[in-house]
């Protein structure tokens, strides 16, 4: 616990030096104001493609930082839960919020004014969902008798489930509250860019959290096999066991397939957001 505590505390110090610098580079580079009487020319595909770019660079900070907190705390996850599964959910759970609290605490050029929703509220309805059936899989565990055999701590999982949602949600007020694009001249298109941002958002937030139901109830399910023994031919324990393993192996694919697409509409978002920018934009 001493290490975790250390390594948590280093972590911290690393994002904090990262927010800093990010806002003193920031400061140096305040956009010029716009003198008073001039259109705006509309700007170029470099300028642009530059203004995407440095907003990429805020979603690569966030997913390096992931990374190297994976990295440190994978080990000493496994020291203390004792199983690799469980190590591998909490220190991806814990390494995504990482990332997506550095996402949110990285200071911005402009906030903006606007309270138009950048989504519409179904968009929420599939991570609410999935973070809903986490939660009530790992209380029906802690609660069931049949699964006192096998030891499942669902707690520290339920609290890395909420952490990472409240860190989604904070991400999500980001950018509905902060520019993507500070030059006046995108604004059409930094809308588009926010809304293709928060819509890969969700899908990840969704993807993470299928993804760990499916692998905590596969964990559940086999140990859940291996408890009931060769004596449980007419048990209903390895009905319900291999139940629970196909359904975690259903949820798990589909955590992963949704990973996918957001990842996938991550690379392709200076695209998209372009040919968006040229229709009209709804919520």
């Amino acid at each position: 616990m001493t290490k975790l505590i250390a390594l948590l505390a280093v972590l911290t110090s690393v994002a904090w030096g990262i927010t800093a610098t990010a806002s003193w580079i920031a400061k140096k580079k305040a956009p010029r104001a716009i003198a008073a009487g001039r259109t705006p020319a509309l700007p170029t595909t470099a300028e642009q493609d530059k203004a995407m770019l440095g907003a990429q660079l805020r979603t690569i900070a966030a997913i390096i930082f992931a990374l190297v907190m994976f990295v440190a705390l994978f080990r000493v996850s496994i020291g203390l839960s004792g199983q690799a599964g469980t190590a591998i959910a909490l220190t991806a759970g814990l390494s995504a919020s990482g990332g997506l609290l550095l996402y949110s605490a990285l200071p911005a050029r402009k906030q903006t004014a606007s309270r138009q929703p950048l989504v519409a509220g179904r968009a929420f309805i599939l991570p609410a969902a999935s973070l809903l059936a986490f939660l009530s899989f790992l209380a029906t565990t802690a609660l069931a008798p049949a699964f006192a055999e096998i030891h499942l701590d669902g707690v520290p999982l339920a609290v890395v489930a909420a952490l990472f949602s409240g860190a989604t949600a904070l991400a999500v007020h980001r950018l509905s509250t902060t520019l993507s694009l500070p030059d006046p001249r995108m604004a059409a298109l930094d809308r588009s860019w926010r809304q293709l941002a928060t819509r890969n958002l969700l899908q990840f937030a969704a993807g993470v959290l299928l993804a760990g139901l499916g692998g905590t109830a596969i964990m559940a399910g086999m140990e859940l096999l291996k408890a009931t023994g060769s004596t449980a031919a007419a048990h209903p324990g390895p009905d319900w066991a291999i139940a629970i393993t196909a359904g975690g192996a259903g949820a798990a694919v589909t955590g992963v397939v949704l990973l996918i697409l957001a990842a996938k509409g991550t690379l392709t978002m200076r695209a998209t957001a372009r040919d968006r920018d040229a229709a009209p934009i709804t919520a």
